[in-house]
């Protein structure tokens, strides 16, 4: 459960996409018991009481599956913009006291509690730091390292937060900010559901019959 020490300690979780590659809504993917959307937002739950949702597409039909849930629900109009439209919006309501955010996709399915308090360890001991989740297991020639959210930007980066656009997320702010940033091994936050295969691929690791 939270204490009140995480009041001022936000959590963002992302679900405004059309889902178009994996031709569903992977808000709505069942997963444990629970639509995707549920499942992550009851594991942000379990860090902090400040939740926010951000949702965009079929927002009324996501709505209706979370609207028992404590959290605070941002409509994201501009959704086809581009991740960098949710965030914004997201970091745009949060409320005045909030002093931290981690920003997480829906489709992080791996992702438990644990390793969301885990992350925030991280930034607490650290906490002018920009926190990413960072993946040991880099496959290709390129050897290029991969990192991506979680990612806690304390409120120093809110205002550079809210004014961000494209496709692209908070990646122009990580590039600007990269001598500052802390990452964090975390091989769960790189299973994602873009895909057809990839939710086959869940599927098969919860032992679950689609």
């Amino acid at each position: 459960m939270t204490n009140s020490a995480n009041n001022n300690f936000a959590i963002i979780v992302l679900a405004a996409g059309q889902s178009f590659r994996l031709g569903q809504m992977k808000q709505l993917i069942s997963i444990k018991d629970k639509s995707l959307v549920e499942w992550q937002l009851e594991q942000a739950l379990q860090v902090s009481s400040q939740v926010y949702c951000v949702l965009g597409f079929n927002a009324n039909q996501v709505q209706a599956r979370i609207g028992h849930l404590p959290i605070k629900t941002i409509i994201n109009s501009k959704f086809s913009d581009g991740m960098a439209s949710s965030i914004s919006a997201g970091v745009a309501a949060l409320e005045t006291d909030i002093k931290a955010v981690m920003i997480v996709l829906v489709d992080q399915w791996q992702l438990t509690s644990r390793d969301l308090i885990l992350h925030q360890k991280f930034w607490q001991e650290s906490p002018h730091a920009i926190v990413v989740a960072q993946d040991l297991n880099v496959v290709g020639a390129s050897g290029e390292e991969k990192i991506g959210p979680p990612v806690i930007f304390s409120q120093h980066y809110f205002a550079e937060l809210t004014q961000l656009t494209g496709k692209q997320g908070a990646k122009p702010l990580l590039e600007k900010y990269q001598d500052n940033i802390l990452k964090v091994p975390l091989a769960h936050a790189f299973f994602d559901i873009d895909t057809p295969e990839q939710l086959n691929n869940m599927y098969k690791k919860l032992g679950i019959t689609a």
